[in-house]
């Protein structure tokens, strides 16, 4: 699979996974699903930029729809742009809470590789 299709996928995953988790999820229970997603972006992701931008797309366009498809406020101009300038700028904490999780994923696929690794030496 190609990084161009990876990311796509991965885009489209993340807008899935922000839709499921405002209609079916309540909570701080949110957090599982998204945790466990980003482990697994950062266990397939090939090197330190793939999973560094792997993990932004996935952490900033799941915050991004999560806050828009909650949003129940007014619509007048004013409304509208402070929760586009609240919601551009809490999606960034998205990518890097998504970059984070895509980390400890490839740290892991890494540390399994080595585990598997040295028993096959032995």
């Amino acid at each position: 699979m190609t990084k161009r299709v990876r990311r796509i996928l991965i885009f489209i995953a993340s807008i899935l996974l922000g839709l499921i988790s405002h209609y079916f999820l309540n909570g701080w229970f949110n957090i599982i699903p998204w945790s466990i997603v980003a482990l697994c972006i950062g266990y397939i992701s090939d090197g330190r930029r793939d999973l560094m931008v792997n993990g932004a797309i996935f952490g900033y366009f799941l915050f991004l729809v999560y806050i828009l498809i909650g949003y129940g406020g007014k619509t007048d101009m004013k409304s509208i742009i402070t929760i586009t300038i609240f919601s551009l700028l809490f999606s960034l904490i998205g990518s890097v809470a998504g970059i984070s999780g895509a980390f400890i994923g490839n740290f892991a696929r890494k540390k399994i590789n080595t585990i598997h690794n040295s028993d096959k030496v032995e």
